[in-house]
């Protein structure tokens, strides 16, 4: 069985060289098998010989459709659709950059309000010592 990146494996079918197409179930995922006339192939990531997986078949037959594959073997027979969120790998970093992303957001929000506020030529500008006297006479209280 050889390696199709997806540019290899649409210029195969483009082609001719492809014969039949298959999604292949393994665990909680699918990838693309194809009978070429070269002889098996699967289709693999761009930059790796890991296969392309598909978590949810829909996008896999949506990938095959845009491809021009009008008719696809579905092989369910290892298929375990409960160990689909087990092979997801967690992401403790990505939701700690999130949180940032969102708090930096929520930040930026206030912000652009209070420029817009001080902008506004209905404030009112308090002179800062005035505030301070105030705020000192409130603690003495």
């Amino acid at each position: 069985m050889h390696n199709l990146t997806l540019d290899q494996f649409r210029t195969t079918l483009e082609t001719g060289g492809v014969l039949s197409v298959s999604l292949v179930a393994q665990d909680g995922e699918f990838h693309i098998e194809a009978e070429t006339r070269r002889g098996n192939a699967v289709l693999t990531k761009a930059r790796s010989k890991d296969f392309r997986r598909f978590r949810n078949v829909t996008k896999a037959l949506a990938l095959l459709r845009e491809l021009g594959v009008s008719e696809a073997r579905v092989d369910t027979r290892n298929w375990r659709p409960e160990q689909a969120g087990l092979l997801k790998p967690s992401r403790p970093d990505r939701s700690a950059q999130m949180k940032a992303a969102h708090e930096a957001a929520g930040l930026k929000r206030t912000l652009e309000a209070r420029i817009l506020e001080a902008n506004d030529p209905a404030t009112v500008w308090h002179d800062h010592e005035a505030v301070f006297n105030e705020l000192e006479a409130g603690l003495e209280n």
